[in-house]
């Protein structure tokens, strides 16, 4: 098989390469939010503490130089000297804080007022001046230590640090998990692609307009198209398919998938025509392809070649229902179109012929030049009787040298008209076999098929009656039945024996009589010697005795008789011993027999083995 594509063709690359691309973007994101949390967290902290810081610082220092401005210009001269309460004022208006250090200089720079001692660094300094009627007398500073805005600074980058490497955390987390879904779904895409490259089955998937996106490896084989060449055209393009019955276009089943909106499988069969004009018998289903939000985005279509599978199956029922030699219908398939025929009949005013056929000096030409010779001129008379029909008629070898015809829609009157075209064909049908010419007849039975209440079984006897009476009247001939037909009602009569002697067969039915036969008185008559006939009788169905002159003649005539001397022979020697108990011995048997099995080889040997089987003692045996 040719095989199309590269079944390595990593058709995920491009999606895994945007994954990847993907996922080093969430790790540079990662790194960039949790290093802005890790320095903005104490950065902004730090910025707004150390505002708020110097604004307080700022205002305090206004307000306290403030207030020794009034205390200044309230006592000028004194001012300076009133340290207890320019000590007061720096600590309590407004409140000082311990963080918080407070002094006043005068205009030469020496400490006036020092509330505390050196605050630990870093410290922030703020200063303002102070006036005595405009002059400048001095100024006031105000420090506060930077120390614990630098402590919960540092506590807040712990905390930054801490939150930072959560958020991180959570990002790696998510990026892993992504990786894995990611990795999952690859691996997932990858046994696809290695499913589909690998199955034996054909797979071809479309958009939602039909418009072919992929072809599997064994869908190129089959379709005998390239994946390159068929994406982006029509399915129905690529893989056109015909009804295998009609040679007419079918409908795509991936058309009709979508157009129900669920999976679609196909009933009749199809053939899939390809580019170089050969067809292939597939079986196919389809189903659309949803997305998440359960809209139709596609569909796939899944097929396979069942070209031989099928060729078996029609082989196989064609085997089931035709002869193997002629090739015509066999009797189970031409019994059921009767059984239709008849069906039709009563539920309309339709009129239907049944044609029996038998060859006449078939035998000849077995026991002459052998069984080939019999089975071509079988072959030759099937199609010589075919070219004779309608297409409308039904021709079927029933069994040996014997046929059956159904002739639909056709009276009595036609039908004799077409069977007298068969016995004028097969009348002048010569037969040349290894240099010797053989010809046959053919006796035709007719039987009209209308709106009766006949069985099928019915029907076919009478066909058979009248076809037996055709060969009667002369051989070569066609006989109509017609029930008040007496030669039809004697071979009716007769099959319907038949019927009774074989299931009186099955039944055990039979009994036999035993009559003494005698010497005359003479001087070499032996006394001690008993002879009986064997003397046979039918117990009928309701109970009475038939006398042999009455069922015999048919079972001769449908080959039954050898059947029957072998039961009166093989229960003649199974009650010998009791006749003899009930007789004395010795006791000598006569049993009567047919011809037909006087002539045969087997006998000999039967009443052999029966006589062995049961005891018998030895001596002469002989048949009358």
């Amino acid at each position: 098989m040719v095989r199309f594509g590269n079944p390595n063709a990593p058709v995920a690359a491009a999606p895994v390469a945007a994954g990847q691309g993907f996922l080093r973007l969430i790790d540079v994101l990662g790194l960039v939010l949790s290093g802005a949390i890790a320095l903005l967290l104490p950065l902004g902290y730090f910025t707004v503490s150390y505002t708020a810081l110097v604004s307080t610082l700022e205002a305090e220092t206004m307000i306290k130089a403030e207030l020794i401005d009034r205390l200044i210009s309230v006592e000028p001269s004194l001012w300076q000297f009133q340290v207890h309460r320019l000590n007061e004022i720096m600590v309590r208006f407004p409140t000082t804080l311990e963080t918080e250090r407070a002094l006043i200089r005068d205009v030469t720079g020496v400490v006036l007022v020092d509330t505390k001692a050196p605050l630990p660094v870093p410290v922030v300094l703020r200063e303002a001046p102070v006036f005595d009627s405009g002059v400048l007398a001095g100024r006031i500073e105000l420090q506060r230590s930077l120390q614990p805005v630098a402590i919960k600074t540092a506590l807040t980058g712990l905390l930054g640090l801490l939150l930072a490497g959560s958020v991180f955390g959570i990002i790696r987390t998510l990026r892993i998990r992504e990786h894995s879904i990611m990795e999952a779904r690859y691996e997932e895409q990858e046994r696809a692609h290695v499913t589909l490259q690998s199955i034996g089955d054909a797979v071809i998937t479309t958009d939602g307009n039909e418009r072919i996106d992929y072809l599997n490896p064994v869908a190129e084989s089959l379709v005998g198209w390239r994946l390159a060449q068929a994406r982006g055209q029509r399915l129905s393009h690529v893989m056109p398919l015909i009804d295998e019955h009609t040679l007419e276009p079918a409908p795509d089943a991936l058309g009709q998938a979508l157009c129900e909106n669920d999976r679609w499988s196909r009933s009749k069969p199809v053939a899939l025509r390809r580019p170089d004009g050969s067809t292939i018998s597939i079986d196919d289903s389809a189903a659309p392809i949803r997305d998440r939000r359960g809209q139709v985005v596609g569909g796939v279509l899944v097929f396979h070649d069942v070209t031989v599978a099928r060729s078996i199956a029609q082989r196989i029922r064609w085997a089931a229902t035709h002869d193997a030699l002629t090739g015509l219908v066999n009797r189970r398939e031409f019994e059921s179109r009767v059984e239709e025929a008849l069906a039709t009949a009563r539920n309309s005013d339709k009129h239907h012929t049944l044609c029996y056929l038998d060859l006449d000096r078939f035998k000849i030409v077995n026991d002459t030049a052998g069984h080939a010779a019999g089975d071509a001129l079988l072959k030759e008379i099937s199609a010589l009787l075919q070219e004779k029909l309608r297409e409308s008629d039904t021709l079927a070898r029933l069994g040996g040298d014997e046929f059956g015809v159904l002739l639909e829609s056709c009276p009595l009157d036609r039908a004799e008209l077409i069977a007298a075209d068969l016995l004028a064909a097969v009348k002048g049908f010569r037969l040349n076999w290894e240099g010797q010419v053989f010809s046959v007849g053919i006796s035709i039975g007719l039987v009209g098929i209308s709106g009766g209440q006949d069985t099928q079984t019915e029907v076919f006897s009478a066909a058979d009656a009248a076809c037996y009476a055709a060969k009667e009247q002369g051989r070569n001939r066609i006989h109509v039945f017609r029930r008040t037909d007496a030669a039809v009602a004697e071979r009716r009569r007769e099959m319907d024996w038949a019927v009774k002697l074989c299931r009186a067969l099955e039944e055990d039915r039979f009994v036999l009589f035993y009559q003494s036969y005698r010497a005359l008185a003479t001087a070499d008559a032996r006394a001690d010697v008993k002879h009986i006939e064997i003397l046979l009788r039918l117990i009928d169905e309701d109970g009475s005795l038939v006398l042999p002159a009455n069922f015999l003649p048919t079972a001769e005539r449908y080959s039954l008789i050898s059947a029957i001397d072998n039961w009166v022979i093989a229960t003649t020697c199974s009650r010998y011993a009791d006749l003899v108990a009930l007789l004395g011995a010795p006791l000598t048997c006569g049993i009567n027999l047919s011809s037909t099995s006087l002539n045969s080889d087997e006998l000999p040997g039967f009443i052999r083995e029966q006589a062995r089987l049961h005891g018998l003692p030895p001596g002469r045996s002989a048949s009358r």
